[in-house]
């Protein structure tokens, strides 16, 4: 069995215990804590579009398309999350609808609750 020598063992060992060993090892080595020099405040520079904005952003992709039917969807947004709901008589718009909605809402999360619903009114 290989085992390491002393000097790296202490650090190592404290970080598989889950140990602080503040100040028992020099300075920049690899697992010390940082000094107060090194220490730089993080800003976060990213912003959030508000719910109503990115509703609207959603909803006017879906009414721009001149290929889909999106009259009775409808676009909610709470914390972010976008739920459609309606009702569609086509697959392919179905999928049509969602794979917009997904494009235009950024990479957040679209809850899909369109009811399909392929027979008309008076039952063909």
């Amino acid at each position: 069995m290989h085992t390491l020598p002393q000097a790296h063992s202490g650090p190592l060992l404290a970080r598989a215990l889950g140990v602080a060993l503040i100040g028992l090892w020099p300075a920049g080595a690899i697992g010390a804590p940082p000094s107060e020099e090194s220490q730089r405040e993080i800003v976060v520079t990213a912003s959030r579009l508000s719910d109503a904005a990115l509703a609207a952003a959603v909803t006017t992709a879906l009414h721009q398309d001149p290929y889909i039917l999106s009259d009775h969807v409808s676009v909610k947004v709470e914390h972010g999350v976008v739920t459609l709901r309606g009702e569609v008589r086509e697959v392919t718009n179905l999928l049509a609808i969602l794979r917009l909605a997904r494009r235009a809402a950024g990479g957040k999360r679209v809850v899909d609750q369109i009811e399909f619903d392929p027979f008309d009114d008076d039952g063909n």
